[in-house]
This record gives C-alpha cells, structure tokens and sequence, in this order.
C-alpha cells in the first residue's frame, strides 16, 4: 500500500452579478476569495474511509464509510454524513474505479471560513474530491448539488472571472477587475444562512423573467468592468438589484436592513441572509460603528477578503 499522501486546495467565492440567472446564461462576475477548503488524504489499512473535518473553530463532523457503497458506519452528523456518502457515490459513477483498490483512507478537510457564510463550503469540497478522482469537477457538481458551477470556476481561478453558462456550454475568462474605489467596498453578512439547492429550486418553481432580463444583467456585467466611478458601480448595482427584486418577488436587502443607507447594498447570491456588499461613504471606524449598531458584526474590507 503506497503511503503518499497528497492535499488539494481550492477557494472560496463571491458572485457579483448574476445571482439566479447565472443558471439562465447571463453573463456573470465572480471573484475567488484568499479562503477555501483543503482536503487531505492519508492511506490506511482499515478498508474505510474515515473523514474529520475541521472549520475555523475546531472540530466540525467525523464520518466513517465503507469502501463498498459508501454506507454511513460511524458519524456524529448523519445528515453531512449522507450527503458525503452521495457525493462519493456520484464521483464512483464518474469514475468507475475511484475507491475501489480496497485501500482505505484517512481523509482531513480543513474549512478556512464559517461554514455558514456561503463562501462555497460544497463547491471547495466537490472541487477537491474531483481533484482526487481525477474526474470533471463540473460533472460532479450536476450529478450532486447542481447550480451552473460558477463557484467551481472559482474553486481554481487566482483572478475574478467573468463566468457563463448555457446549457452544457461554459465559459470562463479571467478579468481585470481591480476597482480603483475598492476601499469603499465592504462584504457583510446578514447572519441567515441561505440554502443554495433550496434558492435555486423557488427560482425555478417561482421567478418569472425573459431574454431581455438575461441580457440585461450581461450588460451591467460588462459595464461594471470598465467603470472607474464609484457612483457609476452603485447605480450599476442598484440597477442589477431593481431587476432581481421584479424578478423575484423579493424585497431588496437594503430596503429590509438599511432602508436610510447612503450607498448601495448588494446581494450576492442567494438572496436573503447570505452576504451583501455595501459601499462606504463615511470613515472606516464610523462604518463599522452603523454597522454594529445594526447588529452586524461580520465585516470585511475587499482587500481583506478578496485573492
């Protein structure tokens, strides 16, 4: 039994347009964050595999499989542990022979953020094992969680990118986006969890939109690019928002949480407890003083955040 042991790594995102209809065709700005996720592998002599996996604070879930239908044996959170299960079950189908030397292993992912930020916990997770597998990180993504797969763009992209997909079509360019205003950035969180696979599914089930809203957002994509004014970038964003929000039936998060705000507030992603991205006009310490009045404590800058 070789006793290699290998590590894969990929990062976290941020989508900045495009959220929803991304899955449409839109034309789509993402941008890989400076955390992700990594995943080691150890092999052993158990003819299991025993995962423990960590976030920032510790311990996150332990799980033990076997090798032959990678049934759950052992966990402390079945839930993450069936959805472990599925997505090795998936990666088997991809690749007929992944797991089945009868070499076990010990395998360790590291979270380097909150798992509940959306910084893209499952997209670093399917990019990884694909890593490991040997097998199209995109085609995992539709056998498990679904999604355009943005996000694994992201996963191995050092530059933002602008990202579309149409069908089983998908392109990624890297982009120069590295706005001269972006100490006026800020990323916060709303502190309500969104659940990706269950947003996309009301959008689907619920949104109501047409070629021309596709196309719109595109446009604003592409004008976000090439703005060098900040108050251009806000009624870029604030334009991007009024549309969603028609599309959605979905109240804007800063008509809900910072009605009298100056600047604007940007959804990113799954609309309504995820992140947003605000611009600042006031001073960095009075920023964070409305903000913490607000009751939001999870702050940071763009340089702070963004690879």
């Amino acid at each position: 039994m070789s006793s290699e042991i290998q590590t894969w790594s990929s990062n976290g995102k941020l989508l900045i347009t495009g959220e929803y209809l991304v899955m449409e065709g839109a034309l789509s700005l993402a941008i890989p964050l400076n955390v992700g996720q990594s995943l080691t592998i150890i092999p052993n002599s158990d003819k299991v595999v025993h995962l423990q996996a960590n976030k920032p604070d510790g311990h996150w879930f332990f799980v033990e499989l076997d090798l032959f239908n990678f049934n759950v044996t052992k966990t402390d959170n079945y839930e993450l542990a069936q959805r472990l299960s599925e997505i090795l079950s998936a990666t088997r189908i991809l690749s007929k022979d992944f797991l089945t030397s009868g070499i076990g292993y010990n395998v360790v992912t590291d979270l380097e953020f909150d798992p509940d930020f959306g910084f893209g916990t499952s997209s670093t997770l399917i990019a990884n094992i694909a890593s490991w597998a040997n097998v199209d990180a995109y085609k995992l993504l539709d056998l498990t969680f679904g999604g355009s797969g943005y996000d694994i763009a992201c996963a191995s992209s050092k530059n933002p990118i602008v990202f579309q997909r149409i069908g089983d079509s998908i392109n990624v360019s890297d982009v120069s986006f590295d706005p001269v205003f972006k100490k006026n950035l800020y990323f916060v969180y709303l502190g309500k969890k969104q659940n990706s696979t269950n947003s996309i599914s009301h959008f689907k089930k619920h949104s109501n939109f047409t070629s021309v809203d596709v196309d719109a957002i595109s446009a604003i994509t592409k004008e976000l690019l090439i703005t060098s004014e900040l108050a251009e970038f806000e009624a870029l964003l604030a334009e991007h928002e009024s549309i969603m929000e028609s599309i959605l039936n979905i109240p804007t998060a800063k008509s809900l949480y910072f009605k009298d705000y100056p600047g604007i507030i940007k959804s990113l992603g799954a609309w309504g407890g995820d992140f947003v991205m605000l611009t600042n006009h006031y001073t960095e310490k009075e920023f964070r003083n409305l903000l913490q009045e607000g009751g939001f404590d999870t702050v940071f800058s763009y340089d702070s955040l963004v690879m």
